[in-house]
């Protein structure tokens, strides 16, 4: 039987360009999938990050993938963080506008100091402005109604 190892390395390929580990095994949801043992399958990067560098890494730690490529297993390119802090980080990489379509860069972008979630500044101006002429006009915010049926 041929070592786990052997086969995982065979099944990598070097992206030169990014330094990417690209796995060219089985996917699922563009990660990497491998079976070191019959019946025991385990995500890929995973796998190897526990072969070369935290043997004990504890399962409620996530590998954050630095380079943003699912399919990536180079142990250079994984963070163990949080599961909160792998989905903040995932959502903002993809995320490059705020839902009114003003871009999120440094200019236009604010990071709430108490749980370092990003917010756009074109549409925090607005909501200030339109909550001190509400003010100045002797108008409320809006009460949620309840729908009694």
């Amino acid at each position: 039987m041929t070592p786990p190892m052997v086969r995982f390395v065979q099944k990598v390929e070097v992206n030169f360009n990014t330094g990417c580990w690209e796995w060219r095994g089985a996917l699922q949801s563009g990660y990497g999938n491998f079976w070191p043992v019959a019946k025991k399958g385990c995500r890929a990067h995973r796998w190897l990050y526990k072969q070369i560098i935290w043997a004990t890494l504890p399962d409620d730690l996530d590998l954050d993938h630095l380079c943003r490529v699912r399919c990536c297993v180079n142990p250079a390119h994984l963070e163990p963080v949080v599961r909160k802090v792998n989905m903040e980080r995932g959502m903002r990489a993809c995320q490059t506008h705020c839902i009114k379509g003003h871009p999120y860069d440094e200019e236009n972008t604010y990071v709430r100091p108490y749980n370092k979630t990003r917010a756009c500044r074109t549409c925090r101006a607005i909501r200030n402005k339109n909550q001190r002429q509400n003010k100045r006009l002797g108008r409320e915010r809006p009460q949620a109604t309840a729908n009694v049926g």
